[in-house]
């Protein structure tokens, strides 16, 4: 009676062998993924870039528009006008400066961290040395009495 069926051993290894290519195809499918993920950002940065050179470009145009208006509007100088823009947005970034130091100041960092933090190492010291780590619901529930007389 010839048994033609394969061996434990060799389903193993063909099962191992198999299980191998398996998770080296999907490590090179994450690379590839990983790859156009990080070419799709990259050329959306690089959007990004340009959109904002070219609204800086936007910007300093507008900024001489309003000069040029009042030259025109007002009969002031170029340089008055020049001036009146540049307190304007002087103002502007003074405000803006005032309002983020005040932001700043408001800001008090993690503070339910830094107590759960704090709570942990007061737990952490008051353990006797060389206790395992163990969580409480699996230590021995039995009190210090009972173990004693056992």
């Amino acid at each position: 009676m010839t048994d033609d069926r394969p061996s434990l051993g060799t389903l193993v290894a063909g099962i191992t062998t198999e299980l191998s290519s398996l998770v080296r195809g999907e490590i090179e499918l994450a690379k590839a993924e990983m790859r156009e993920s990080a070419k799709a950002g990259a050329a959306g940065a690089v959007l990004f870039v340009v959109a904002g050179v070219l609204l800086a470009m936007v910007w300093l145009l507008v900024t001489w528009a309003v000069v040029y208006v009042l030259v025109e509007v007002a009969d002031l100088p170029t340089w008055a006008s020049f001036l009146i823009v540049a307190g304007f947005y002087l103002l502007v970034a003074i405000i803006v400066g005032v309002v983020g130091v005040f932001r700043l100041k408001k800001a008090r960092g993690p503070q339910m961290a830094k107590t759960e933090l704090q709570r942990t190492k007061e737990i952490v010291g008051s353990l006797p040395p060389n206790t395992p780590p163990v969580a409480n619901k699996l230590r021995n529930p039995k009190p210090a009495e009972e173990s004693s007389k056992a």
